[in-house]
């Protein structure tokens, strides 16, 4: 008996064994585009098991690409004969699909009917079997007649949205996609990740966008008590970068929630990076308003200074009063939260609001002496704070302390970006004192800075001292130019100016003409004569075409007619220039990032 036993389970092993390599064989054929000899095989598969749907199906496609449709036709017929409850419905796809082929289209169609008629209500699974069925025919309409007509049985409003509108999204009816996948969002938050990023896929075209736009507005009338229309429309306008947009949408949803601000200040944080300091500002005022017991009250109104000072470097706007008006804050803050550590941000922005603007020097240096002399202060601010020290002493014509602040920054951060921008600042002011060759010898050893801005501006000075060192005459002229540089960065403008003045009348040849140019251009800008400024640029590019300062001067205009001469259409043309013509130019990457924006693309 045991023996008869062992015969038998050998036999099955052996036949289990025999059909998979069959299997692995027809395979094989299929993945080689050989579909008559992938039917041979699975016709042999079929035979041992009729039952089986994955060998029937495999044989349709062999009969499908070989074109033996009465084959197939009569596959399918037998097929629906032996399994008529579990295969009912996909086995009249099959047979219209074949019909289809055959080019009876009316006898498809009356099949493809058939199938979605004959969907039971309390069977989720056939109904989502049948829609993948036409899914992987491309008969799309139909997978969506199945999901629609399944929806007439399931009366919850998000029955097969997602799978409608991925339906409708293969269709690219971008605006049915939109409709369902709202349901989707709303009923299932757990597809809210995945369906914010098909969205950002669809609003790239105007007409969806604003499709989108139209809906969640709608939805947010009718259904005033559901928070994610608002919240998404705070998003849509985040990828857009209108921040002015979404903040109205995060202050309603602030209100209605109670909240503390939050989800304006993380708004603010975002306009901040985008430039958008007006919105910033809006936010910050929005969150201090609710009182000094919120616990963004403080930060708020530390940012909120911070944000007016970045605007006033941003726009070059401001006026006495208005300066006034921002010291007047940045006292509040120091008075209410206490000249300490956690608030050297706060002095650091004031000592420049006095140096830069307000021209005070000693209120500046004051400012910044009571940061050095905090023993609990974080050591990086403190030394931030010591460079712009040093340049207030520079400003204020003390070369010799300014060097020796930036030493101590210099020996205290030796491996550090802070301790190479403290070298370059050295290096500057060797430069400015004329001292060209110990300018240069650091210069070079800065060319390899770690960081990058330091070291396109050690490039740049070097590249500048070596072109213009030539001859001895040339050194005179240059001994003048870095003396007018140190009295443009001391605001002695007029001063400056005779002295550039000085070098056209006694070099009229000199190869610092460009240069000269970009220095006037410096002086017209801080003097908001934005008119002579950019005629000055133009002026470089125009006579110095070859010229290294050519892209920086295009740059330049683009940002005039950006920020200050309000002609968006003329900037985008400049960074274009640069785009185009400027192929080494370090402005490349930022110039097509801002003529994108201006463009009205979305800029990540």
């Amino acid at each position: 008996m045991r023996f008869l036993l062992y015969i038998s389970f050998l036999f099955i092993s052996l036949g289990i064994f025999a059909q998979n390599q069959d299997l692995k064989l027809a395979q094989e054929f299929m993945r080689g585009g050989d579909y008559e000899k992938a039917a041979t095989v699975f016709e042999r598969l079929y035979d041992a098991q009729p039952n089986n749907s994955y060998y029937y199906q495999n044989l349709i496609k062999c009969f499908v690409n070989l074109e033996k449709y009465d084959e197939a036709e009569e596959l399918i017929k037998k097929y629906k004969k032996k399994n008529k409850r579990n295969e009912q419905l996909s086995t009249l796809v099959d047979l219209g699909f074949i019909y289809f082929k055959k080019g009876d289209e009316e006898k498809a169609k009356q099949q493809y009917e058939n199938a979605i008629n004959g969907l039971n209500k309390n069977n989720v699974n056939q109904t989502r079997n049948l829609a993948n069925v036409f899914n992987n025919i491309d008969a799309t309409d139909y997978a969506i007649r199945t999901y629609e007509k399944a929806r007439e049985f399931d009366k919850k409003p998000d029955a097969y949205a997602y799978e409608l509108g991925r339906a409708y999204q293969k269709k690219g009816e971008a605006k049915k996609t939109i409709d369902y996948y709202l349901d989707v969002i709303i009923y299932q938050p757990q597809r809210e990740s995945w369906i914010r990023t098909e969205f950002s896929k669809l609003v790239s075209e105007m007409k969806y966008r604003d499709h989108l736009e139209e809906q969640l507005y709608r939805k947010t009338q009718q259904d005033p008590d559901e928070i994610k229309y608002p919240e998404l429309l705070a998003w849509l306008y985040i990828q857009e970068k209108d921040y002015e947009s979404a903040l109205i949408q995060v202050k309603a949803l602030d209100r209605r929630l109670e909240e503390n601000g939050q989800r304006v200040f993380e708004i603010a944080k975002s306009a901040l990076i985008e430039n958008e300091y007006e919105t910033a500002i809006e936010a910050y005022d929005y969150i201090i308003a609710k009182g000094e017991f919120n616990n963004l009250y403080e930060p708020a109104s530390r940012a909120k200074v911070s944000a007016q000072m970045k605007n006033i470097e941003y726009t070059n706007d401001y006026d006495d009063e208005l300066l006034g008006e921002l010291e007047g804050d940045y006292l509040k803050i120091l008075n209410d939260f206490g000249r300490s550590p956690d608030n050297i941000v706060a002095m650091r922005e004031l000592a420049k609001l006095y140096a830069f603007y307000m021209h005070d020097l000693d209120k500046a240096i004051t400012e910044l002496n009571q940061v050095i002399e905090m023993t609990a202060a974080d050591r990086k601010l403190v030394s931030e704070c010591k460079l712009d020290l040093g340049d207030y002493y520079i400003m204020d014509g003390d070369i010799w302390e300014a060097s020796l602040l930036y030493s101590q920054v210099d020996k205290a951060f030796k491996e550090d970006d802070l301790g190479e921008d403290a070298r370059y600042r050295n290096a500057k002011l060797s430069y400015y004192n004329g001292d060209f060759s110990w300018a240069q010898s650091q210069l070079n050893v800065l060319k390899a800075s770690t960081s990058e801005l330091i070291a396109n501006d050690a490039l740049e000075l070097s590249v500048f001292i070596m072109d213009n060192m030539g001859l001895d005459t040339s050194t005179v002229a240059m001994s003048y130019f870095s003396n007018a540089d140190l009295l443009i960065f001391q605001n002695r403008t007029q001063e400056a100016l005779s002295t550039l003045a000085q070098i056209e009348t006694q070099f009229p040849e000199h190869a610092l003409g460009d240069d000269i140019l970009m220095r006037k251009a410096q002086v017209a800008y801080r003097e908001k004569d934005y008119n002579k400024c950019s005629e000055l640029l133009e002026t470089i590019v125009a006579d110095f075409p070859e010229e290294i300062l050519v892209d920086n001067a295009l740059f330049w205009l683009a940002e005039l007619n950006e920020r200050q001469l309000n002609d968006p259409e003329k900037a985008m043309n400049y960074y274009e220039e640069i785009i185009v013509n400027q192929e080494g130019s370090l402005f490349i990457i930022e110039a097509r990032k801002r003529f994108r924006k201006l463009r009205g693309d979305t800029v990540n």
